[in-house]
């Protein structure tokens, strides 16, 4: 690792000490499936190893880390340091650093809640989406009970949208569950993207790190979260293996993970079978593509024959529902990609795309060597994904193709010889990309007859940004590609045929479309319908939602209690509701403009002192200053002489209140306009 790295970024501090064959949070049990011989690399190429937990006991979080190793390849000195390491890592608390304490604190306060789930019958298995069933976007969290036992599913983080004003991002309120931190075990991951990950370091404590379950890809990507939260000591990981049919045993269930196709590897569907025999299949995103980049094909077998085991539920992917038809396969993005690097013959190829999006990468890697190119990457999350992904050979790099993005290393490769891959984000104004766009970017400033290729699609409600970017690349004399030119993308999840297909081969009594709003749900349902599904036999839950399942399959309660889903905002080191009032006071300043009123009065007599003062913030223009601020301080002396006058005694508040709410009317019948006034009181 250190040496990839040193050819890329040394500035990434994190991966420093990173030894992948030292797997410190990534439990291997002995009592798991039978062990093999290490691989040489170019066996490990071909195939990797990873071993399925079948049971863990849950450890508590405040007392040790939960730091384990049994690699039975290291040798007996390798061993017996790693123990020793593990005996003084046992005795850790985060009391000891006061910096972590506070950050602690700061990550994982929930607001307190007074909800309790209700009771669940004897036998019955209930099934809620926390998120995933009411927005245009990414948030997906679920929760599945039997018993007492609690399993959570995946855990999502957003980047702020435009109305969220000045936060870094939202992530679930999962208040509501942390009074059940005994009964939540496990978490299960199905797949490394940020909106499926990307607000553990926030749940995961206040839950009391329950263990988390994933496949090799995705617990790697997970592991550098923790680390850089702070809470990989404490963290227990363990790896699953989605091509294994070995089911794991958890408490009251069991869990099979197997493979699919999407964006990132090592994605994965779920199995979950209760005690109470009911059948859960959850598609997460998926599509059908029957030649990955890098991944096996889907394996409609083997879905096929969980199909005959009478699935209770079936809950599957909404996203592509709106297309008709069966999604592209990767092999047609090759081998467009192929034409344009071959022909490429002026400027550089920049090439923006999701650093999760490694089959991609690795396209792009085969096709650079072919024609002999040079691969640069630009973007934090690209270098250290590529990092990740090559040490565990999902990746194949020969020595030369990629390099660290440096004006020495570039000064003697030839233009139209470079193809420098970069991050974007169509949320974030600060990605590597957008900053290329701004010219603001350390290593890469776009300049003419450069090649911009969009190899992503646009997320819906994101069309106006992505819209910006180009223009302002096209302004630097950038010749821009999207999918809408070339077939240089494909969609990640399934369309209504594979939708189909998935309904047909695991045949299930019940069917819950799921992800995106109403719209996209009620379309995936009409597509089930086609296939013959009763509509009776539709579920159609909102976030909150739950439902229960009867031990024979054919009874399903749903309840009229809905848990309180809400959403919570990162601001900073804090955490608040998104609609607290911190929130609504910036809205309404950015829509209403602020006027500051000071009054300074004798403390004794309430008159007023001297003159009073204004300031104001996107209230009036220049050329009507000075009269609209004669006219407000007129006004607001008027309105604090006459209510002093009237009721001599006023406290200090209701008084304020009052100058506030008639200034207010005054300025909306004379200006029409609405700004948020702030009238203050100095007493001398």
């Amino acid at each position: 690792m250190k040496d990839f790295l040193d050819e890329l970024d040394m500035e990434l501090s994190w991966t420093d000490n990173l030894d992948i064959s030292d797997d410190d949070n990534i439990v291997k049990n002995e009592d798991f499936v039978e062990q093999k011989a290490e691989k040489t690399t170019e066996e490990k190429t071909e195939k990797r190893e990873i071993l399925v937990v079948k049971n863990t006991e849950k450890k508590e979080f405040s007392k040790q880390n939960n730091i384990k190793n049994s690699n039975p390849n290291q040798n007996n000195k390798y061993n017996n340091q790693n123990q020793n390491n593990n005996k003084s890592n046992n005795t850790k608390q985060i009391s000891k650093n006061p910096d972590a304490e506070i950050k602690w604190k700061f990550i994982s306060k929930f607001p307190d809640t007074k909800f309790y789930l209700p009771s669940l019958r004897q036998w019955y298995t209930r099934y809620m989406p926390i998120w995933g069933n009411n927005e245009t976007g990414a948030k997906n969290m679920w929760m599945v009970q039997y018993d007492e036992d609690i399993i959570l599913i995946d855990c999502w983080v957003q980047f702020a949208d435009p109305d969220m004003l000045g936060v870094n991002y939202s992530i679930p309120d999962v208040s509501f569950l942390t009074k059940y931190k005994k009964n939540i075990k496990w978490f299960l991951i199905t797949h490394a993207h940020l909106d499926h990950i990307g607000s553990l370091k926030h749940v995961m404590p206040a839950l009391g790190m329950p263990t988390l379950y994933g496949t090799r890809f995705t617990l790697w990507l997970i592991r550098k979260i923790f680390e850089e939260a702070g809470l990989l000591p404490y963290a227990t990981l363990i790896e699953v293996d989605a091509h294994s049919s070995e089911k794991i045993k958890i408490w009251k269930f069991k869990v099979e993970f197997f493979n699919v196709n999407h964006s990132v590897p090592d994605c994965a569907w779920i199995y979950l079978e209760s005690d109470g025999w009911t059948k859960l299949v959850h598609t997460w995103d998926f599509k059908i593509d029957h030649t990955p980049a890098i991944d096996k094909p889907a394996d409609l077998d083997r879905i096929a024959e969980i199909g005959k085991r009478w699935i209770s539920m079936l809950l599957s992917d909404s996203t592509g529902s709106i297309r008709k038809w069966f999604s592209m396969s990767e092999k047609n993005v090759w081998e467009e990609l192929e034409k344009i690097v071959s022909n490429h013959t002026r400027g550089r190829l920049i090439i923006a795309t999701f650093s999760s999006w490694i089959s991609r990468i690795q396209q792009l890697i085969d096709i650079c060597e072919k024609h002999d190119k040079t691969i640069f990457l630009s973007g934090r999350s690209m270098v250290e994904n590529v990092a990740i992904a090559k040490e565990l050979w999902y990746l194949n790099i020969k020595q030369g193709i990629v390099k660290k993005m440096t004006p020495k290393n570039t000064e003697w490769i030839a233009p139209h010889k470079q193809i420098i891959i970069t991050t974007w984000s169509q949320w974030e104004e600060f990605s590597a990309l957008s900053r290329m766009a701004e010219w603001k970017h350390t290593s890469v400033e776009i300049i003419k007859w450069d090649t911009v290729i969009f190899s992503s699609s646009i997320v819906p409600g994101n069309e106006k940004s992505v819209i910006s970017i180009i223009n302002r690349l096209i302004r630097l004399w950038a010749n821009v590609i999207t999918k809408d030119d070339w077939e240089v993308h494909t969609g990640w999840h399934a369309f209504q045929e594979e939708q189909k297909i998935m309904l047909q081969l695991v045949k299930p009594k019940y069917f819950m479309p799921i992800f995106w709003d109403l719209y996209f749900r009620t379309l995936h349902k009409n597509t089930a319908m086609d296939t013959g599904f009763k509509e009776d036999n539709i579920l159609m839950l909102d976030n909150g939602n739950m439902v229960d399942f009867a031990p024979n399959n054919w009874n399903v309660f749903k309840s009229r209690i809905k848990a309180p889903i809400q959403e919570l905002v990162i601001d900073g080191y804090g955490m608040w509701l998104a609609n607290s009032h911190v929130i609504q006071a910036r809205e309404k300043m950015m829509n209403s403009w602020v006027l500051v009123v000071t009054f300074k009065v004798d403390k004794k007599t309430k008159t007023i002192l001297w003159h009073m003062k204004l300031e104001s913030r996107g209230l009036v223009y220049l050329d009507e200053v000075r009269y609209i601020h004669r006219l407000i301080i007129k006004k607001a002396r008027e309105l604090y002489e006459n209510t002093v006058k009237d009721v001599p005694d006023m406290e200090e508040k209701d008084l304020l209140k009052i100058i506030r709410t008639d200034l207010e009317k005054f300025l909306l019948h004379k200006l029409d306009r609405e700004p948020m006034i702030i009238p203050m009181l100095i007493e001398v």
